[in-house]
């Protein structure tokens, strides 16, 4: 999450977004940890899972990207680090999609 958090900071300006969902979890324990990892975003309670089902996270973390336009263009699962280069391209990239 550390390497999300630097993304965000440094992409923010430029309209990117992060809006983080929490799964089944009670909100003192995500209050906690938000709190604690100095999230600068949004961290939204799915206390029963129903997003996580519709949406077909079957991993934690799972990433959606989705454009200016609103079209999810990739679905990432599992932990990745945010700072490398191919991952900042690719901000920077649907970043400039009109």
């Amino acid at each position: 999450m550390p390497s999300l958090v630097q993304l965000y900071k440094e992409y923010k300006n430029d309209g990117f977004v992060v809006l983080a969902i929490n799964i089944r979890e009670k909100r003192a324990v995500v209050e906690k940890y938000t709190r604690k990892q100095a999230m600068p975003f949004p961290v939204l309670l799915d206390k029963g899972g129903e997003v996580a089902f519709a949406y077909s996270a079957n991993a934690t973390p799972t990433h959606y990207l989705i454009n200016r336009k609103g079209e999810a263009v990739a679905l990432i699962q599992g932990g990745r680090d945010w700072t490398t280069n191919e991952h900042r391209n690719l901000i920077r990239h649907m970043l400039g999609e009109e």
